[in-house]
């Protein structure tokens, strides 16, 4: 038996590192981060037994008495709350392994916070693959030792789902109250790997995580940042008490950024940029990148287009740019954009199929028209004016990273604020970004 698993195994090996390269790039465009990418154990850290933990030829070897291997890297600063975390995985005979998540380190013993679903096919604990262990168990392994599967976990919310080869295992809804068993309640954690016995030789490859936007139900949250430029504030806030479904939160910037100094314990779906201030680190600009590889949703209103002007990427995560002052970008001299107030502007709905602008017809608003700003290329058009004081883009919508972003030129003052056109764009906006309107 011990020869033909070696045998399988060689075989398997070569099978892998023949697509590794395509898998990784794949990997890498859809959002999902490799844990073990240099093929070491940097930024993870083992417990009592360290030598239970090895790599060769590129897989991760578990072989060894018990020991659990804590993710301590610099994803998430090793918190994560919701995400996605998969691994390729194949089992000797009689083995036993576990994939642990919302947990923390712990030198010895069975870790005692979060949760673990369950690697077994073939060891005398009936808790078999595909399990969530102790709470939602599965009694029959869906897949077979010497051969390798993909075990999947998604998080989200309250949420947990287990897939083994695309195949649902397990959906668990945690429930309010606390369970009695320790530590077991979605707060947030690390990810864990676990060596049970000597036993038990599993051995793991492309072991990755997602980090994902907090929700897909319940009120939409929404951080409002403002800072850099004045406003009317009662009026301007009243929007956002009018809309139902959609939860706020005001955030005065006082530091110009420093809402993305620490990103830890975020728990905004959607970011409503009302701000022009200027400032922002090199790790608050990463920080700010990060929320979008989750998906977080970026809504950018009237003077925001002037906000972080020294960040050249900003624009092509926005989707334009108010010059403060005439500058010159990519070899090619930009004057200093214009404003003007008190501009009634007829705005045209430039697709009325997109669930954002859908429905809605033409209308006029009382505004201030901003024009010679920049706007980037791929930017997907919603909504157009023909004034002759302002640039014919109004609103548009794009991609960045996994986020959708809506940009909507429109938004001086009162005027602007009371008109129900307005005001439906900005709540359809929130909800197309949090992706909650198809």
């Amino acid at each position: 038996m011990a020869r033909k698993s070696v045998c399988i195994l060689l075989l398997v090996c070569v099978l892998f590192s023949v697509s590794q390269a395509a898998q990784d790039k794949a990997s890498t465009e859809s959002g999902w981060i490799n844990l073990f990418e240099s093929e070491t154990l940097d930024g993870w850290k083992a417990s009592e037994n360290e030598g239970t933990f090895t790599f060769r030829d590129g897989m991760l070897v578990v072989d060894g008495p018990r020991s659990h291997l804590f993710y301590v890297g610099p994803v998430e600063n090793a918190n994560f709350k919701n995400f996605e975390f998969k691994a390729d995985i194949m089992t000797m005979p009689g083995s036993n392994s576990g994939m642990y998540f919302h947990t923390e380190y712990k030198q010895s013993g069975w870790p005692r916070k979060g949760y673990e679903i369950q690697v077994n096919n073939t060891h005398h604990d009936p808790k078999k693959t595909g399990g969530l262990y102790g709470i939602k168990d599965v009694f029959k392994s869906p897949v077979k030792d010497n051969e390798w599967f993909t075990q999947h976990i998604i998080v989200q919310g309250g949420e947990i789902t287990v897939k083994v080869n695309g195949k649902t295992t397990i959906t668990y809804n945690e429930p309010e109250k606390k369970r009695r068993g320790i530590g077991q309640k979605l707060t947030g954690g690390t990810l864990a790997l676990q060596g049970h016995d000597p036993k038990s030789v599993v051995y793991y490859k492309n072991v990755m995580v997602k980090p994902l936007a907090p929700r897909s139900a319940g009120p939409i949250k929404v951080a409002l940042l403002t800072g850099g430029h004045g406003f009317e504030q009662k009026p301007f806030y009243e929007i956002f008490d009018s809309f139902k479904g959609i939860e706020y939160t005001k955030v005065q910037l006082k530091d110009h950024s420093e809402i993305f100094e620490d990103i830890s314990d975020w728990d905004y779906d959607v970011i409503v940029l009302y701000n022009m201030t200027q400032n922002i680190s090199p790790k608050r600009r990463e920080n700010f990148k990060k929320l979008l590889s989750r998906g977080i949703g970026i809504v950018a209103l009237h003077h925001n287009m002037g906000a972080f002007q020294a960040w050249p990427e900003y624009r092509k995560i926005a989707g334009g740019k108010y010059y403060l002052k005439p500058a010159e970008e990519s070899g090619v001299k930009r004057p200093g954009s214009t404003y003007k107030h008190g501009l009634d502007m007829k705005i045209h709905i430039a697709d009325t199929s997109h669930p954002i602008t859908r429905g809605m017809s033409d209308f006029v608003i009382h505004d201030e028209g901003y024009k010679l700003c920049g706007f980037e290329k791929d930017n997907h058009v919603l909504i157009t004016t023909d004034h002759s004081a302002s640039d014919k883009t109004i609103g548009w919508v794009r991609q960045f990273d996994m986020s959708g972003i809506c940009g909507i030129m429109l938004g001086h003052d009162h005027y602007a604020y009371e008109n129900k056109d307005f005001r439906r764009l900005i709540s359809r906006a929130i909800k197309w970004t949090a992706g909650r309107l198809k």
